[in-house]
């Protein structure tokens, strides 16, 4: 009878330490997307903010990812950045970072406004795990807590608007070259 028990009992440390290869991994998610503003000293969560008005030409983001890969597994990370008459801009990140580099991490990326004005021009950001689904859980609003494959996030991008003593030295200068010119003409 004990020798049946010590055989069981070593079956099941067996197949727990041999038998480990179909185990699943917690799955990688997504979170806490967000813009730095003013030199990274401002941060913008996007999914609270729909609509805000990001100041360009480059706008840098922020996201975490969490969760863990299986043995040898690997993913992507993609951001497709889209304005208004502009082509798509897609970053991808492969995930392990630099082949070692686990979640959980931060990763930060920035892109260009090809056609920001000071008015503003509407803009997304679509954040995609490729090989998880899903990959982020909404973190608020009537959809808190559903699980979802990717996220995008709508904003505006605008210009910085120029600051009165630069307008007023563009204008101080301009006069003075008028005047020269009509100086000039007598």
């Amino acid at each position: 009878m004990h020798r049946s028990l010590l055989v069981a009992v070593l079956a099941v440390l067996a197949i727990t330490m041999f038998g480990g290869g179909n185990a699943k991994a917690d799955p990688l998610f997504f979170s806490n997307v967000v813009a730095l503003q003013n030199g990274g000293s401002k941060t913008v969560d996007l999914f609270s903010n729909p609509g805000v008005t990001l100041i360009g030409p480059q706008i840098t983001f922020r996201v975490d990812v969490s969760g863990a890969l299986p043995s040898g597994g690997s993913d992507i990370l993609q951001f497709t950045y889209l304005e208004a008459g502009s082509p798509p801009q897609v970053q991808q990140f492969a995930i392990p970072l630099f082949g070692t580099v686990q979640p959980p991490f931060s990763i930060l990326f920035t892109s260009n406004s090809a056609g920001a004005t000071v008015f503003g021009l509407p803009a997304t950001l679509t954040v995609d795990l490729l090989n998880s689904n899903p990959d982020f859980i909404i973190p608020g609003g009537p959809n808190q807590g559903q699980l979802v494959n990717s996220q995008t996030y709508s904003f505006n991008v605008a210009q910085p608007v120029p600051e009165p003593v630069t307008l007023l030295g563009l204008a101080t200068g301009l006069a003075t070259l008028g005047l020269r010119r009509r100086r000039l003409k007598k």
